[in-house]
């Protein structure tokens, strides 16, 4: 337990505990992975099967499209673990082959419906969303836009287009020759860590911080978002974070980080990016990924892309608001 002197008085903060806080040497493959169970792939074939015969494209389907009884105990199975588990999951197994990459984005799509309501990811309002190479830079474009890799973030810490996610959901359709893996880290471990070490900083960080959204907004809009990186909420701490993003953020505005700032962004990378903290692994082609958008941080490695683009590493992204998610149920 720690205490901490506010200009509010004395304000006592306690270690966070539960399952979504791990650590590399506590985790395994069985935490984090969920296959998918013969007559759930019979689900999923038979809605693709309903698709195609009544010529359902990406931008038609609707939740309604995916009512079935073995899609739902899948969905079930990937909220609990995203909720009650380890914080994300990575599913294995979707009967993907023969489908074309449409065909696999709205079986997904769809699965994604269960947990949340779709938000739009641009100013162009796409509910599904390509993480794919286009040779851009990161001045000209967001990192899932380029082959670089990156740094530990929760998705849209700026508020793109005023979505800010609480599931972040990821399908892989092609994958890299080499390189491009993932990793994922406790924010809640971090967190702990944090609170052991320098509660102080702790502190600063739950202060408000510039993120910049200037790469999708309109002519006049404001390009910085405000918020913490640290906010207490009913379910426990929620974390938003993007180091590249709140630098940026607050250079266009004009108001330069503090000492004590800093200090507290560069202790809370350095529990990020310890190794022992971390796990890491591949996405193959049509593994599907969730995680709690406001527990958990990822990251990606750089990659080498093939030369032809139909053969490029390519991942659908789905952002979703799981407090929509209940209508969903009573289908």
């Amino acid at each position: 337990m720690h205490t901490q002197a506010t200009g509010e008085g004395t304000r006592t903060r306690r270690p966070l505990i539960g399952s979504t806080v791990w650590d590399r040497a506590t985790f395994d493959d069985e935490c984090y992975t969920v296959t998918v169970e013969p007559h759930q792939a019979e689900a999923c074939l038979h809605i693709v099967s309903e698709l195609r015969r009544r010529g359902k494209r990406i931008d038609t389907v609707e939740p309604a499209d995916f009512t079935h009884p073995g899609l739902s105990e899948l969905a079930q199975v990937i909220s609990k673990h995203v909720h009650s588990v380890a914080g994300f999951v990575l599913l294995r197994g979707l009967p993907s082959s023969g489908w074309t990459d449409e065909e696999a984005s709205m079986l997904y799509w769809g699965i994604g419906t269960y947990l949340g309501r779709p938000l739009p990811q641009n100013r162009a309002g796409d509910r599904v969303y390509l993480v794919q190479d286009t040779g851009a830079t990161l001045m000209e474009a967001r990192g899932s836009k380029t082959n670089l890799g990156m740094i530990y973030h929760t998705d849209s810490a700026a508020a793109f287009v005023g979505s800010r996610p609480d599931i972040l959901a990821l399908m892989c359709l092609r994958k890299a020759l080499s390189g491009g893996e993932s990793l994922m880290v406790s924010g809640h471990t971090a967190y702990n860590i944090l609170l052991s070490t320098r509660p102080d900083l702790v502190e600063v960080l739950y202060g408000e911080f510039l993120f910049d959204r200037s790469k999708d907004t309109a002519e006049g809009e404001d390009p910085v978002s405000r918020g913490s990186v640290f906010t207490d909420t009913e379910e426990g701490v929620a974390i938003r974070y993007n180091r590249l993003h709140i630098e940026l953020g607050h250079h266009l505005s004009g108001t330069p980080l503090t000492t004590l700032q800093r200090e507290a962004l560069d202790a809370f990378d350095a529990i990020l990016n310890d190794p022992a903290n971390a796990i890491d692994f591949t996405m193959e082609p049509g593994d599907v990924f969730f995680a709690d958008n406001n527990t958990v941080l990822h990251n990606r490695n750089a990659f080498t892309d093939a030369t032809e683009v139909e053969n490029r590493r390519c991942l659908v992204r789905l952002w979703l608001a799981a407090g929509s998610a209940k209508y969903m149920w009573s289908r």
